[in-house]
């Protein structure tokens, strides 16, 4: 059993709106193991509409029609479906009273352009909307199953959850897909391929998605079934693929580094500074962005000066002079420092040219020192992140919060 989706809407063709009802549908199919075999955006078209209602239609089991269905000269997704499939449409008197009481409790009369929305096809099911004016429609035609419902998000999400799944479960018969999702630092897409091949070997033809996001690597894993034979597998499949990768795996499904570091710390009574030049902050940031963060975040310095990282960290003038502020000796200082300025277990120090400007030949923009301290040792690593500020300074605090990570579990 697949689908596919159609938004409707030339807003959405533009670059001011995006289409996010197609994810709150993808979800609902997902849920049910329902795969999606295509996504498209549609203009207020009747010709265009039409065609790929039809397209869609030979090739998916279900379609599902998002917007088109309001009052306007341009809402012409019924016309569409009409002309698609040679379907009839009437008018439901009791739709057209129940949007003019829907006005009048408004203490507005209804304009006659809503009695557009009365029109229903004829021997087909009309979906009651609650949360708006436009009714949604399951046809049932060449063996297909086509739903539409109404662009407005949240009436679209009141359909999914009453109309939708209800269906989608009774079709599935308690069969569902199940997902999970690991999560790897410290190895680049291609790297986390190459070590996948014995996987591939042992399951061919199956073949987890692999996804890079801003600094770490994502392995999606599904498994389609009744849920505890589904969630035994996936077990099963986790396990292998964390001997595979070991320590490089920080996290599962919603599991941030910094969520996982913060439970690292407090399920060892540890805590943490920080002193930031580069990232200005925005280590500081993640960290916090984690709720209950100050049972074990004691505080951080934006040591962007070198007085700065003199005064706050209390780096030494004469390692500043003799190697520079984007060095080893400072990163380090800046770690210890930070550490005994706030008594904390950890300490982590970040130095660096986030550019476009600063950079040097000897030190070109990207050039980033980070240090991890804790009271036995301190451990140094240089980086060289290509690319806009932005995207310096979140793989210069992704990387810190991964060394820490380490570190932590290698002291424990």
């Amino acid at each position: 059993m697949n689908a596919s989706i159609i938004a409707v809407g030339s807003e959405m063709l533009g670059p001011t709106r995006t289409d996010t009802n197609s994810l709150k549908i993808t979800a609902a199919l997902e849920d049910f193991g329902v795969g999606l075999v295509r996504k498209s955006i549609v203009g207020d078209t009747l010709a265009d509409l039409r065609d790929e209602i039809l397209y869609d239609v030979e090739r998916a089991d279900i379609l599902v029609i998002t917007g088109g269905l309001g009052p306007t000269e341009d809402d012409l997704t019924r016309e569409a479906l009409a002309a698609a499939f040679g379907l009839e449409m009437e008018v439901d008197q009791s739709i057209i009273d129940r949007i003019a009481a829907r006005f009048a409790a408004r203490g507005w009369v209804m304009p006659e352009v809503n009695k557009r929305q009365a029109n229903v096809f004829k021997g087909q099911t009309t979906l009651t909307n609650e949360r708006g004016t436009a009714p949604g429609f399951h046809i049932e035609t060449r063996g297909k199953h086509v739903w539409i419902f109404p662009g407005v998000p949240h009436e679209l999400e009141w359909m999914i959850a009453t109309y939708f799944r209800r269906w989608l479960e009774e079709l599935s018969g308690g069969r569902a897909r199940h997902r999970r999702v690991l999560k790897i630092a410290g190895l680049t897409e291609s790297g986390v391929e190459e070590k996948l091949k014995p996987y591939y070997d042992a399951h061919a033809p199956e073949v987890p998605t692999i996804l890079a996001s801003q600094g770490h690597i994502e392995i999606h894993l599904q498994s389609d079934g009744a849920e505890n034979e589904a969630r035994a597998l996936l077990a099963a499949r986790e396990r292998e693929l964390a001997d595979i990768f070991g320590n490089n795996v920080f996290g599962y499904d919603d599991d941030t580094i910094e969520s996982v570091i913060g439970a690292l710390l407090k399920s060892r009574n540890e805590t943490l500074a920080t002193a930031e030049s580069c990232t200005g902050g925005l280590l500081g940031s993640r960290i916090t962005d984690v709720s209950g963060s100050s049972s074990y975040y004691l505080g951080g310095a934006v040591c962007y000066t070198a007085a700065a990282k003199i005064a706050m960290a209390g780096v030494d003038e004469a390692l500043i002079r003799e190697h520079g502020e984007v060095s080893e000796p400072v990163a380090i200082a800046l770690a210890n420092g930070v550490r005994e300025k706030f008594g904390a277990t950890w300490g982590v120090g970040i130095t660096g040219i986030a550019g476009p400007t600063g950079g040097t030949p000897e030190k070109p923009v990207g050039t980033v020192h980070i240090a991890v301290a804790w009271p036995e040792d301190v451990k140094h690593r240089k980086f060289f992140w290509q690319g806009p500020r932005t995207i310096i300074k979140w793989f210069s605090t992704q990387f810190a919060l991964d060394m820490l990570r380490r570190s932590v579990l290698k002291r424990s």
